[in-house]
């Protein structure tokens, strides 16, 4: 029995030290156990300020209640006294030192200011509370002990709340705390001494701290008595529904705590069941399948790319696919089979391999890293899956055939001859196909138009889009001579014949008009115009939001003057986004110093150095984007 139980906790142990349980668990506290913590905290602080507002604004309004019918108590017995001739004594004024030599806390000043004192009096040996009242030339005394049972007993308050009355000094008391034989402690008459109101009919609230324990106190002061009225409820009685709430949820997060070890217990074991079972699942796979150790030596495999094809018949360099993915496989164990097991590393590669009778096999060869549930944090392995995509290749070739083809009747082919203008295009699209639109029109009397915009994405998709953009374009220039309208129309016709609702597009055209000697600069959104005249470069604003974004927007238009000597240099944000060896990107400061040291070349020149300089700043890196640039010299 004993064995048993070791085996089975040696076994426990071994699962919740595997990178997946600890993985899978870390992930469910993350993402389910933390953010509803944070939830139940948040709505638990909600509900917390709430009920002490609710209780601020109802404690606010029931003491004056209290206030209000606590003073026609008082009233009523005084009057039922004198009626019924109860009272105490009935003494004139002049006998005042006789009452002062027996009662405190009293004086002469507030007998003269205040028709009503409340005082501690001895009569005979016995010390009791008694309400005097003078209407000026006589002295009614009045015992106050009535007082005591409509604290102690009153209507409009809760069983675990106290109430208490203080004179208008605050030195003196009577209370509903049975403990304190109903007379107010020195802790609230200190406590409360600062909330005494004289020249105010508010009440007031705060908060007090008594044997560990937190208070509300609410004061008002008697609308014609010079006598205050406090409650002191406990704090707790505002927070008793959401202690529950908060302990209620603790026992769920708890319980969700235990679920989840469970739960990510359960799934470790599984995967590692899994795992035991590759070895039959790979004999099964709808591919070639090979899986090597952390050595690079073949483990298991299945050779059957297809049926009556196999990795063995392939070749390529002399090697056959299986010798070809040995030697790759072991250059990909040697860079990433260090990287712990959570990291998730997978490389394709697309390969061609030739059959013994001069068959062309594309083929798509993945490796990825696997990992055994051991202790250890190394690669176990990789294995490498391999699939005849020669169709597929051969289809997505005549696609990309066709859309090219497509796209050069499309963008402009050859250089027309435009008087005043002399320019040249450079256009590398990032794939066959690419989303950059460029265009030059001539629209006769001495005007014409050259055009650069983005679509964005690239290959296929982008080329269509782009072609949408060229027709849009091309119907607008001929109808409308107002820059203005022709880029409200473009803006239009994006957002009404693109067919993804965020398509937006940036764009900028450049109108010569040599009737007027102007040049009309319209841009939406576009960041890629350099204009260099006089010795200077200049970057103008964009004007307008891109296509698509924004409509019935009125845009605006940017007038230059057209002078001799002037260029202009349009660009895509490709051009900017060529990055060298460090991912260092070619940013505006380099495209100026660039065109500033070509100022007086040749526009073709201009063309062969930034052809260059592209190629020299990439280092061989693959470009991010398609590349567009227009240079213009006006001649």
């Amino acid at each position: 029995m004993g064995h048993r139980i070791r085996e089975l906790s040696n076994n426990f142990l071994y699962v919740v030290k595997t990178k997946s349980f600890l993985k899978l668990f870390l992930s469910i506290i993350a993402f389910l156990i933390i953010p509803y913590f944070l939830l139940i905290s948040s709505m638990i602080y909600s509900r917390y300020r709430e009920a002490l507002d609710w209780n601020q604004r109802f404690q606010l309004i029931r003491i004056q209640l209290l206030t209000i019918d606590l003073e026609n108590q008082i009233r009523e017995q005084i009057n039922s006294d004198l009626t019924n001739k109860k009272n105490i004594g009935y003494l004139p004024i002049s006998e005042f030192p006789q009452i002062q030599s027996h009662c405190s806390p009293i004086t002469k000043d507030s007998l003269e200011t205040q028709e009503l004192i409340l005082v501690r009096c001895k009569w005979e040996s016995e010390i009791n509370s008694y309400l005097i009242v003078s209407n000026g030339k006589f002295l009614s005394i009045h015992s106050a002990k009535f007082l005591e049972d409509a604290l102690l007993d009153s209507p409009y308050s809760d069983s675990n709340e106290g109430l208490f009355v203080l004179n208008s000094s605050g030195d003196f008391g009577i209370s509903g705390f049975i403990e304190d034989d109903f007379l107010v402690s020195d802790f609230w008459k200190s406590d409360v001494s600062s909330f005494l109101q004289t020249h105010s009919n508010l009440p007031s609230l705060h908060e007090s701290l008594k044997d560990e324990m937190a208070y509300f106190v609410v004061s008002f002061p008697m609308y014609e008595l010079p006598l205050h009225l406090f409650i002191v409820s406990p704090k707790d009685l505002v927070l008793v529904p959401i202690k529950e709430s908060l302990n209620r949820n603790i026992l769920i997060l708890i319980s969700l705590f235990v679920l989840s070890f469970l739960f990510s217990t359960v799934i470790s074991l599984r995967e590692i069941e899994s795992k035991q079972k590759l070895r039959l699942l790979l004999q099964e796979y709808p591919y070639a399948a090979i899986l090597f150790d952390s050595k690079g030596k073949i483990l298991l495999e299945n050779q059957e790319i297809e049926p009556n094809l196999f990795v063995s018949n392939l070749y390529r360099d002399q090697l056959s696919v299986k010798e070809w993915i040995e030697k790759e496989v072991s250059l990909f164990l040697k860079y990433d089979s260090k990287l712990q097991s959570d990291t998730q590393n997978l490389r394709k590669d697309e390969s061609e391999f030739y059959s013994e009778d001069g068959s062309v096999y594309s083929l798509e060869i993945t490796y990825q890293l696997w990992f055994l549930e051991q202790k250890y944090k190394f690669a176990s392995g990789a294995l490498v899956l391999i699939q005849n995509i020669t169709k597929k290749r051969l289809e997505f070739e005549m696609e990309m055939a066709y859309a090219k083809d497509l796209q050069k009747k499309y963008l402009p082919n050859q250089i027309i001859i435009l008087p005043h203008l002399d320019y040249e295009v450079l256009y590398k699209p990032l794939i066959q196909v690419g989303g950059d639109y460029y265009d030059y029109i001539d629209l006769g009397n001495n005007r014409c138009i050259f055009a650069l915009g983005d679509v964005i994405g690239h290959g296929v998709k982008a080329a269509m889009m782009m072609t949408v953009l060229r027709v849009l374009f091309h119907q607008i220039v001929k109808t409308e001579s107002d820059p203005k309208l022709i880029l409200k129309k473009m803006n239009e016709g994006v957002s009404a014949n693109f067919p993804d609702p965020y398509a937006f597009v940036p764009f900028l055209f450049l109108l010569f008009d040599f009737n007027k000697n102007t040049i009309q600069y319209g841009n939406a959104g576009h960041p890629g115009m350099l204009h260099h005249s006089k010795q200077k470069i200049e970057c103008y604003e964009k004007l307008n939001p891109m296509f698509g974004m924004l409509l019935n927007r009125e845009p605006k238009i940017l007038e230059l003057p057209l002078e001799k000597g002037d260029r202009f240099y349009l660009f895509t944000d490709g051009l900017k986004d060529v990055e060298n060896s460090k991912r260092e990107k070619l940013y505006e400061p380099d495209l100026l110093h660039f065109f500033s040291s070509v100022e007086t070349k040749h526009m073709s020149l201009i063309k062969q150095e930034l052809e260059l300089k592209i190629k020299a700043y990439s280092e061989g890196i693959p470009f991010l984007d398609d590349i567009t640039w227009i240079g213009i010299q006006v001649i």
